[in-house]
């Protein structure tokens, strides 16, 4: 059953994990194909259009050296005319046109008279236009007419033929729905392949600047992708192209096998992680009751010293585990996974058991010795502690409680007031331990009745020292002395250091320079 258990934790986990990844990396790479995509589709309008803008750009220029051309066809313009005609692509036929609208030279030669044509008169713009698509004899096919009218009033124009028009469109690769050169005023088609479409919801013309849409609804009731942009030379006309998003994103949203492995791997990987991870979980947290079933752990004891009487006066109580392969092991071997796995009052009962049996020791060692006990908030709130900690205290001379200034912080309530008060009323004292180490210890100090102040013992090692905690240690010191608490320096470990404390009149000590934890057996084999 719990291996059972721990598969499904594993799996739940390892899908969760899993799906945050999908999360995360399914919409970047949808978006990142959707790009791609797009990027196609730009490319493809970039070449179309600079194709189209480099025509007109010759148009222009051609125009422009032609301007003093003889309008009556001289041989000299035939053959400018029809040098354009073989360098200009696309292009069926040049034309001038006099200022009353009537054709009066081609590139193929005069006409007998001039012929009146279809298209405007000459207009005084300077700029190049469009007009059409017309029908003329010439070429016998629909064409569109680019034209530039002269400073003298007459008119130059190309005819560019439809079919060759569309056939260059027709050499994109991708199924557009619609490639068009359109009116940039009106939206007016020129030439189309495809069918033509506009946004319900976005007014695209009158078209000045480059245009992308792509969450648009078009008036065919469908999405499309549409670029449009007017040509450089002949603003009046725009090319546009459209393709629907249903085309264009087709296949984007079908994960990769590479995106499959990756969440396979993921869940897989997760899986396996989490399940070794509740296991060993379990595992350790089943190996530490065991050990504290079987009585592996045990007490060390380490002596505090009364410098002014030069006796012990006192001995905290120490945790070990005799671990059976590692031999005994300090706290931080074990005592992080005892409170992860959330053992620390399990630990505090076999600790208290450890006391009782090594009690008659104990007091025969030294009858009025104090016995402290290093304890947590959680054990204030907890009324099997308080049994056994009242009921220790009749079975001891001394019997002190060590509780830490950030466990005060932590616990900070009603019940551990109330608590800490009943402990002192029946003659249990308590003291602070690690004192300087948090934030809020005088705060503790001036609300909670403790008896003893332990002085952390980085406040000890700055001792003879510049720090600032030398100086904080002198602080502590007299306001201790101002609350009448008595003071007990932990990690005294020089002469110099007890010298000093010596002198400020604190008189218990508790470090090396005294005394190592030992075990119940080589303790009372100490002379006093």
């Amino acid at each position: 059953m719990p291996k059972r258990r721990y598969k499904i934790k594993a799996m739940t986990l390892a899908s969760i994990g899993m799906m945050l990844v999908f999360a995360i990396d399914y919409p970047m790479e949808v978006a990142a194909k959707k790009q791609v995509a797009r990027e196609q589709i730009r490319a493809d309008y970039q070449w179309l259009k600079s194709d189209l803008d480099k025509q007109t750009k010759q148009l222009k220029d051609f125009f422009i050296q032609s301007d003093t051309l003889d309008p009556s066809c001289s041989s000299t313009t035939l053959l400018a005319l029809r040098q354009a005609h073989f360098h200009i692509s696309n292009v069926a036929e040049f034309g001038v046109v006099n200022p009353d609208g009537y054709l009066t030279c081609t590139s193929w030669g005069a006409p007998p008279e001039p012929i009146k044509t279809i298209g405007p008169k000459p207009v005084k713009s300077q700029q190049l236009r469009y007009f059409g698509p017309i029908h003329t004899n010439y070429i016998g096919e629909a064409a569109l007419v680019i034209a530039k009218t002269r400073s003298d009033g007459f008119e130059i124009n190309a005819l560019l033929p439809q079919p060759l028009l569309s056939r260059k469109i027709n050499e994109l690769d991708r199924p557009y729905d619609f490639v068009a050169l359109v009116d940039a005023k009106l939206g007016v088609p020129i030439t189309i392949v495809g069918g033509y479409t506009l946004p319900l919801d976005y007014d695209l013309f009158p078209l000045t600047k480059t245009t992308e849409l792509n969450d648009h609804r078009f008036d065919d009731t469908h999405q499309h992708y549409l670029l449009a942009e007017p040509v450089k030379d002949i603003p009046s006309l725009a090319l546009v192209v459209a393709v629907n998003v249903d085309t264009l994103y087709r296949g984007v949203y079908t994960p990769p096998l590479a995106s499959i492995s990756l969440y396979v791997f993921v869940f897989v990987l997760l899986f396996f992680f989490s399940k070794a991870y509740h296991q060993n979980y379990r595992s350790r947290k089943n190996e530490l009751i065991n050990h504290l079933n079987s009585g592996d752990f045990i007490n060390f004891y380490q002596l505090i010293w009364n410098a002014n009487t030069k006796q012990f006066a006192g001995v905290e109580v120490l945790v070990r585990l005799n671990h059976p392969l590692e031999g005994v092991l300090t706290p931080n071997r074990f005592l992080p996974d005892i409170e992860s796995n959330n053992l620390n009052l399990a630990l505090t009962y076999a600790v208290i058991e450890n006391i009782t049996e090594d009690l008659v020791q104990l007091t025969r060692w030294h009858p009025t010795l104090k016995v402290n006990i290093n304890i947590t908030g959680e054990h204030l709130k907890d009324d099997k502690f308080k049994q056994l900690a009242l009921e220790l205290n009749t079975q001891i001379p001394h019997l002190v409680l060590e509780i830490t200034e950030n466990e005060l912080i932590e616990s900070d309530d009603t019940e551990v007031i109330e608590t800490i008060t009943l402990f002192r009323e029946q003659g249990v004292r308590v003291a602070i331990d690690d004192f300087g180490t948090g934030y809020a210890g005088l705060q503790y100090l001036k609300s909670l009745p403790f008896d003893i102040l332990k002085i952390d013992q980085s406040y000890t090692a700055a001792i003879g020292t510049n720090s600032q905690l030398a100086i904080l240690l002198d602080a502590l010191i007299e306001l201790a002395k101002k609350l009448e608490i008595d003071i007990v320096a932990e990690g005294v470990e020089t002469q110099a250091q007890a010298d000093y404390l010596l002198a400020k009149e604190v008189y218990f000590h508790q470090g090396w320079l005294y005394h190592k934890a030992q075990g119940i057996e080589q303790l009372i084999s100490k002379k006093l």
